[in-house]
């Protein structure tokens, strides 16, 4: 029987090192793909392991001849090369359905880190543009308030997905009504993630954004009840039904 403690273990674990991978992605399969793609040549890549306290950056080098188009791609392709990669993982996840625990874990993982870093940034650099938000708002490739909507859109959508694939994650080892409220509690990693982007120094995002940051976990924890646990419940008690 699989242990509580081993699953949480392994979960945590996997969250942290999964959040690098992520930060790679961005960087070299995004930005750094580009760069050769246009006949530059990646000169230095960081990646940080605090992030998003502390971000994560490519230096490169390019031909004279590489247009504003080549650029828009190059600054956005750490956010494109995130998105695909999440998107293509949750069609998996949906579909697949014979993974053992560690994977579907795993999987998880990397959907939620890669579509976070994409939708965060254009959320947060939205409202206060930087790094490659900044630059592709200077090169018309987004507006700050089309940059937000976008990433509150993408955001929304991991949220549903994400709460669906994680709920069956903890039902490995939880009954319905446990992997129900872990889903919630899981969701206060936002605010969690927004207290590091406040703090660090690199960005000027106010405390003011915080309160916003635990609409997840209050949604999640509506949603949770209307959908599953109401229906549970009924379902144990169908004397109580009016």
């Amino acid at each position: 029987m699989l242990s509580k403690k081993t699953f949480f273990a392994t979960f945590l674990t996997l969250g942290f090192v999964i959040k690098i991978v992520s930060e790679f992605i961005h960087e070299v399969c995004g930005h750094g793909v580009f760069v050769l793609l246009f006949g530059g040549k990646i000169r230095s890549v960081y990646i940080s392991v605090l992030w998003p306290y502390e971000l994560s950056y490519i230096k490169w080098s390019l031909p004279n001849d590489v247009g504003s188009v080549q650029m828009a791609w190059l600054y956005g392709g750490g956010i494109f090369a995130c998105l695909l990669t999440s998107f293509v993982i949750q069609f998996i996840l949906f579909w697949k359905k014979k993974f053992t625990w560690p994977w579907t874990m795993a999987l998880f993982w990397l959907a939620f880190w890669t579509l976070l870093n994409s939708a965060g940034y254009l959320i947060i650099g939205g409202l206060v543009p930087f790094g490659d938000i900044a630059k592709l708002i200077s090169l018309g490739v987004f507006t700050a308030y089309s940059s937000l909507l976008c990433g509150l859109f993408l955001f929304a959508a991991g949220f549903i997905s994400f709460s669906w694939i994680l709920r069956k994650v903890f039902m490995k080892v939880y009954s319905l009504k446990k992997a129900s409220f872990a889903v919630s509690l899981f969701w206060l990693i936002i605010p969690l993630l927004v207290i590091m982007i406040i703090v660090s120094p690199e960005r000027g995002l106010g405390w003011s954004y915080l309160p916003l940051s635990f609409i997840p976990f209050f949604l999640s924890i509506a949603l949770e009840y209307s959908l599953f646990l109401s229906k549970q419940e009924a379902y144990e008690n169908p004397n109580e039904i009016s």
